[in-house]
């Protein structure tokens, strides 16, 4: 399934975030050997990490939500869901793709690990620099610069 869903604001791609990550938490995992993988792919500025800021609010997440560029990869514990419709994934984990100069980088991070956890949720900017490592099912959101506000954002969900 393909949508494309324009945001007119900061504020906007968080609230698309926010009700994206609720259907993703109504579906769960994909299966019993894999995370959910979300790959965020778009140039500097598109909205990437203002759209994680909405992924945490949906999650209920108290910690505060930044590119983690210089890092690579950050996780948060996810407070369970308070609906039992909803299913509770354990940690979100956060990667920046921008700086990796290879996928040798991203393997010895232990992402195999980590991808391997369906309770795991994974949200991956740059996700289409390490492409060769991401699961057959992933989400894909591209981000399209429209305008000083506007963000196209294109979602490929399998």
């Amino acid at each position: 399934m393909k949508l494309k869903i324009l945001s007119e604001s900061p504020k906007e791609t968080r609230q698309i975030a926010y009700f994206l990550t609720e259907a993703i938490l109504a579906q769960g995992p994909f299966s019993k050997t894999q995370a959910r993988v979300i790959s965020l792919e778009g140039p500097l500025g598109s909205g990437k990490t203002e759209f994680l800021k909405g992924v945490a609010e949906s999650l209920r997440l108290q910690e505060k939500i930044f590119s983690p560029t210089f890092l690579i990869m950050k996780s948060f514990a996810c407070p369970p869901q308070k609906s039992a419709k909803k299913h509770s994934f354990k940690t979100l984990w956060h990667l920046d793709c921008y700086r990796v100069e290879g996928i040798k980088n991203i393997k010895d991070l232990g992402f195999g690990e980590i991808v391997s956890d369906p309770q795991n949720l994974i949200f991956i900017e740059w996700g289409d620099k390490i492409k060769k490592l991401l699961p057959v099912k992933h989400w894909k959101i591209k981000f399209t610069i429209k305008g000083k506000r506007k963000r196209l954002l294109e979602i490929e969900i399998p």
